[in-house]
């Protein structure tokens, strides 16, 4: 019976460690939760006249990864009325070829519990980047896990997607 009770302990312990890990972080705006290891810098770009596009990016980066959110308002009917995975395809695209960059490769997958791509761009200095993007009426959510050249991500990727949520939509 002792034996149950320290294991009981060891899985509480463990469970309280794996829940502080995980700690969301929300900005003021209040839009997306998602689990940061430390809280981001911010940068944000306002519209500044009815044409412009609004942007505004989250970083945490250590050790040589960034952990990344942008966030893109677009004016009224701008973006297509909804989002498949050619759009996507078309957008993962855009972002490669901006940056310099190769996609890689692509795949079905989910963000804030919606369906999307995700891409794989090797970058001109060797770093690798794994991209998420997702619309949502006018709004283009983008989380990218960067790495440097040869590190493994070890499913540290999929953590950071799926901890993203959509809080409130736009």
């Amino acid at each position: 019976m002792w034996k149950s009770g320290y294991l009981i302990v060891a899985l509480t312990a463990l469970a309280t460690g794996a829940a502080s890990a995980q700690t969301l972080y929300s900005p003021p705006e209040g839009d997306f939760a998602v689990a940061f290891p430390e809280a981001p810098s911010v940068q944000s770009r306002p519209a500044n006249r009815f044409k412009d596009v609004a942007s505004r990016r989250y970083v945490d980066q250590e050790g040589g990864r960034a952990l990344i959110v942008s966030i893109e308002d677009y004016p009224d009917g701008i973006l297509p009325a909804s989002a498949d995975g050619g759009v996507y395809d078309h957008l993962l695209r855009s972002i490669a070829e901006d940056r310099g960059a190769m996609l890689v490769s692509t795949r079905a997958a989910r963000l804030a519990g919606r369906p999307t791509l995700e891409g794989t761009l090797d970058n001109p200095g060797g770093d690798t980047e794994i991209i998420r993007t997702l619309m949502i009426g006018d709004r283009v959510y983008q989380l990218t896990y960067a790495l440097p050249e040869g590190a493994d991500p070890a499913g540290a990727d999929a953590a950071f997607f799926d901890s993203f949520k959509i809080t409130k939509t736009p």
